[in-house]
Parts: structure tokens; C-alpha cells; sequence
């Protein structure tokens, strides 16, 4: 019965994720480092919380978290001002992947998320951190 429960979220947390490294071959992890940038790009609230939880349940700090949040976030607006990807030193995936997502946001409210999401951790930064994790997580929710 906890099966069929659970049946569409079987794969989630899967032992580990392949990917291929161009210097050293594939490298392994235990969780996909570019899901949550995706599910921010793909504005899916559902997805942007289970690869939250993922990544806070695999030992990953929600002040690594924001970095790579806010460097998409940051791209996408670069993009949308104009931006080419050598403006932003990024390679050809990331760029269009950001160019795609933009279809999923408004300009300002893109804007607006990115204006939060640097408050958040530079607000955190002058209060030791603490709330970092559940700021995060709020804002994240809210998309």
C-alpha cells in the first residue's frame, strides 16, 4: 500500500547521479548540483522544494544553496537585458537553458526574486546565519 502512496515519488532520491566530466571522466554524486537551478529556471514550486530538501537532507548548507540560486537567477536577468554568453563567462548549455527558462518568468518579478534572494543572504551574513535556511526555504516556496 506505501508503495502506490508514494509511486510518483519513487526515483527522487535516487543512491547516486552520473555526470560526465570532461577533465576526469564522470563523477558521482549523491544528489544532481544543477536540479534546484533548473526547478528556479522551470518556476515549479513543487520541484524547487523537493530538490531543496534533498540537498538539505544530503548534508548541503543552505549558504551553498543561495549561491547557486542567485547565479541563475542572475544570469537569467543578465540574459534578459541582453547578455551574450561571453558578457557572462558561461558555455553554451547554461546559457540557453537560461535563455529557455525565461519563458517562465516575468521580467520583474524576476527582478524581484533576485532583489530577495540577495537580501536574504546578505541579511543572514549580518545575523550569523541562523535564519538563513528557513528564509530560503520560504522564498523558495513562494515562487
Amino acid at each position: 500500500m506505501q508503495d502506490s502512496l508514494f509511486k510518483q515519488y519513487k526515483e527522487i532520491f535516487q543512491e547516486e547521479i552520473e555526470i560526465q566530466n570532461e577533465k576526469s571522466g564522470i563523477s558521482k554524486y549523491a544528489y544532481s548540483p544543477f536540479a534546484i537551478q533548473d526547478a528556479v529556471g522551470e518556476r515549479s514550486v513543487k520541484k524547487v522544494w523537493i530538490e531543496y530538501i534533498k540537498l538539505r537532507l544530503s548534508g548541503i548548507e543552505a549558504e551553498d544553496l543561495i549561491h547557486k540560486i542567485i547565479s541563475k537567477v542572475k544570469d537569467m536577468v543578465a540574459i534578459n537585458q541582453g547578455a551574450t554568453k561571453e558578457d557572462l563567462g558561461i558555455k553554451d548549455y547554461p546559457f540557453s537553458k537560461s535563455k529557455k527558462d525565461l519563458k517562465n518568468w516575468k521580467t520583474e518579478d524576476l527582478k524581484n526574486f533576485y532583489g530577495v534572494l540577495v537580501e536574504i543572504y546578505h541579511r543572514s551574513r549580518m545575523e550569523s546565519g541562523n535564519e538563513l535556511d528557513v528564509a530560503l526555504e520560504k522564498l523558495l516556496l513562494s515562487i
